[in-house]
């Protein structure tokens, strides 16, 4: 049988350099493999929060982009909303609230018995409120009618407030008294 030492002290020439190379690529692996991968390793760390950062970045410029560009379509239509919507003046609100609510009213079947209106500039925009009161008489059902007529008209008309009560002349029906607004810009054609 052979024995292990045999095999050692026989093949001792072979054996040795093998040991030697492989002691030699032990040592070379722990002192510059092993460091390297390390660095490898801690370097794709880097690379990839590089890149995440990188898509986040994006993912902001890209938002930003957004809202600029929505900022500038906001202004657009306010813009638009300024000139085609709002009246343009204060006679322009007067001839969309008086002029109107007369209309809308004979339409309805309703009777105006006063009108008042008070334009009053807003301190925290461009924009001045006008506000027109009106009272009508009627029935329910014509009150009512009015009223959908005033919402769903295509000028800008809020209906800021309504009361209702019972007329104290027998044939009237109904009294309303409805408090209307619309805005115009202040300093439009002067005033």
């Amino acid at each position: 049988m052979i024995t292990a030492r045999r095999v050692l002290h026989e093949k001792r020439s072979l054996i040795v350099p093998i040991a030697v190379v492989l002691l030699v690529n032990v040592a070379l692996y722990l002192m510059v493999v092993y460091p390297l991968s390390k660095k490898v390793d801690g370097g794709q760390r880097q690379s990839e929060a590089a890149v995440a950062a990188l898509n986040a970045a994006r993912r902001d410029f890209a938002a930003a982009r957004a809202t600029v560009a929505g900022k500038g379509q906001a202004d657009q239509e306010l813009q638009k909303f300024y000139t085609d919507v709002l009246p343009s003046d204060v006679s322009g609100a007067r001839r969309i609230t008086f002029l109107r609510i007369d209309q809308l009213a004979e339409q309805c079947g309703l009777r105006v018995d006063r009108q008042t209106s008070n334009p009053k500039p807003q301190s925290d925009s461009g924009l001045v409120k006008f506000s027109y009161r009106a009272s009508l008489s009627g029935n329910y059902r014509n009150i009512r009618r009015f009223v959908h007529e005033l919402e769903t008209a295509p000028e800008f008309l809020v209906l800021e407030n309504l009361q209702l009560r019972q007329s104290d002349i027998e044939d009237r029906g109904l009294n309303v008294e409805v408090e209307i607004a619309t805005y115009y810009r202040a300093g439009a054609n002067g005033n």
